[in-house]
C-alpha cells in the first residue's frame, strides 16, 4: 500500500500564521491610537495649565481689580481697549485681559471655556477653571471649594491660588 502525501497542510498553516499576524496588528494600531488620545489629552491638560497660570499672574498684577475677572462658563467679554499699543486703566485692563482669555481659549482648546470666581469657602482664595471638548471626559476634577462642575462632556483643570499674594 502507498501513502499518498497530504496536500494542503501547509496552505492551511500559511492561513493560520497570516491570521495570528493580523490580530497582533490590530492589536498595535489599537494600543497606537490609545497612546495618541492619551498624548492628546495630556496636551489639552498642558495648555489649560498654562492658560490658568497666565490668568492668575495676570491678576496677580492687577490685584485691586480682581472682582473684574469674574467669568461664567459660556460668558463672553465686550471689546477692550487695547492695552498693548496704549496705557490703559486697571478696569480696562482687567477687561482686555478677559478678552486676552477667552482668545486663546479659543485658539489652543477644542470649544474651550473658563469659570474665573472668588471661592465661597475660603477667604481671600480664587479659582480658575479650564474647560475643553472631550467626550470621554477623561481628566475631570472634583468641585472642590465650591467650584463650579465641569460641564457635561468636557473635562477640567482647576487652579486656586490668592491674587494678593
Amino acid at each position: 500500500m502507498q501513502l499518498r502525501p497530504q496536500l494542503g497542510i501547509a496552505l492551511l498553516e500559511a492561513l493560520v500564521g497570516l491570521v495570528v499576524l493580523a490580530f497582533g496588528m490590530l492589536g498595535l494600531l489599537w494600543m497606537h491610537q490609545q497612546a495618541l488620545a492619551q498624548q492628546r489629552q495630556q496636551l489639552m491638560r498642558s495648555v489649560a495649565m498654562g492658560v490658568a497660570d497666565d490668568l492668575a499672574e495676570r491678576m496677580r498684577l492687577n490685584a485691586p481689580q480682581r472682582s473684574l475677572y469674574v467669568k461664567t462658563w459660556g460668558s463672553t467679554s465686550t471689546a477692550a481697549f487695547d492695552c498693548t499699543a496704549t496705557a490703559c486703566s486697571r478696569e480696562a485692563l482687567a477687561a482686555w485681559d478677559k478678552l486676552q482669555l477667552e482668545q486663546t481659549l479659543q485658539n489652543q482648546l477644542p470649544e474651550g471655556d473658563a469659570a474665573v470666581l472668588a471661592l465661597p469657602d475660603v477667604s481671600g482664595w480664587w479659582g480658575i477653571v479650564i474647560a475643553w471638548r472631550d467626550t470621554n471626559e477623561t481628566y475631570r476634577t472634583d468641585t472642590a471649594s465650591g467650584s463650579p462642575p465641569c460641564p457635561a462632556q468636557m473635562s477640567c483643570w482647576r487652579l486656586f491660588f490668592r491674587p494678593d499674594r
